[in-house]
């Protein structure tokens, strides 16, 4: 398919270390670091590497300007052959957007003397517009695209990882869409790439946040390469060393060729729980109601312990937010990556200003007291005809 329309929770880390915006970062240095390499041929790789370690690279509005800038040059610059995206330290490529920000503005806004029902969501609406902008644009990269992936890639951090031509994850990788537990919805695209994952396992990742390793990412179709950590440096100096002007070069072929000769032969990959429960997970997903989901996924954890995480996760989570998420996905099962992207802008304009996506950040990255109180507290109480507002544009 076509990159655009018209145009944990089993293992690892625990969620307050691996959800976005769960720790300050203090380093002095940009939050982008970009630069540029020159082949032998006289081209030039533009490498950009997320630089907030200590949040694992949590998405702001700071960094995401910033590589929107450099890829939209890079994308225009003829003598940029292609693009590679990273990100510093060892805990993770990206662990999602920095929702405790959006939040944290929100509050003091509302805090204020006198404060409208809509106060400080000016910063919120900014960052999600310009970070879907940032996911298109990546998606639609006119150049070979390399994004790697090592260790913890959540939410966002998923949103620019997919986005790649040539996407390669690490072993030990930690992949999730974990918005359930926020009361927010797999936005950044999932609507369009998580509705390409086999066997209807792109809304089990949606609903439940469930973890991937790097062979599940691969059997997903969010990932093409499996390749050592350790390997970035190789690939970069095959980039440089590579003969991009050469008669008949396809860029993408070369690229191609790099990746192949570092990636891990796939009998030294785990196992792939995804691939090796497709069928139930086709069965339990492919139910068209909320309910005959958590019957199904209920039914199946009592025989499996591997659904026992996802179903808590599921149960546990804001009871709209699993509401709205399964109206997303149905809605965009047949749209392109365009369309979804304006969809998922309507929505988070709305979840800022409902009540479980602030609290679910609230509750898990802010007062951190795990007791997050939805609004309603169960799915019985989920009104369609409010889940149906989501989806309403807003007025300006």
């Amino acid at each position: 398919a076509e990159r655009s329309g018209t145009a944990p929770w089993c293992q690892g880390p625990t969620l307050g270390e691996s959800l976005v915006g769960t720790s300050p970062d203090i380093t002095a240095e940009p939050s982008l670091l970009v630069e540029e390499r020159t082949t032998g041929d006289g081209r030039r790789i533009g490498i950009a590497r997320l630089n907030r370690p200590r949040a694992i690279n949590a998405l702001d509005l700071d960094i995401c300007e910033r590589l929107l800038a450099a890829a939209t040059r890079w994308a225009t610059d003829p003598q940029v052959v292609a693009m590679v995206l990273a990100g510093q330290g060892d805990k993770g490529f990206c662990a999602g957007g920095d929702v405790a920000r959006v939040i944290r503005e929100r509050r003091a806004a509302m805090a204020e003397p006198g404060a409208m029902a809509d106060a400080g969501t000016s910063y919120g609406d900014t960052f999600f517009r310009v970070e879907y902008q940032l996911d298109r644009l990546l998606h639609e990269f006119p150049k070979p695209l390399i994004t790697w992936a090592h260790g913890v890639t959540m939410g966002g951090g998923v949103g620019l990882s997919v986005a790649g031509r040539h996407r390669v994850v690490t072993p030990g990788l930690k992949m999730a869409m974990p918005e359930i537990h926020i009361g927010l919805f797999p936005d950044v695209g999932g609507g369009w790439f998580l509705n390409r994952v086999p066997d209807e396992a792109g809304l089990l990742i949606a609903l439940t946040g469930v973890m991937l390793n790097e062979s599940d990412a691969i059997h997903a179709r969010l990932a093409d390469h499996v390749i050592d950590h350790d390997r970035l440096d190789a690939l970069l100096a095959g980039l440089v060393a590579a003969d991009w002007q050469a008669i008949g070069a396809n860029p993408r072929a070369i690229v191609d060729d790099l990746l192949r000769a570092l990636a891990v032969p796939e009998a030294q990959r785990p196992a792939s729980p995804l691939r090796q429960r497709g069928s139930v997970i086709r069965s339990i997903f492919g139910a068209p109601t909320l309910s005959a989901i958590m019957a199904g996924l209920a039914e199946a954890a009592a025989e499996d312990a591997w659904f026992r995480q996802p179903l808590i996760n599921l149960q546990q989570g804001s009871p709209t937010a699993a509401a709205v998420t399964l109206a997303y996905y149905q809605r965009c099962r047949l749209l392109g990556l365009a369309e979804v992207l304006d969809i998922d802008r309507v929505l988070a304009w709305h979840c800022l200003r409902r009540p479980d996506f602030p609290e679910g950040v609230r509750a898990l990255l802010i007062d951190k007291d795990r007791a997050p109180r939805w609004n309603p507290r169960t799915a019985d109480g989920v009104d369609d005809a409010d889940v149906a507002s989501f989806f309403v544009p807003p007025e300006h």
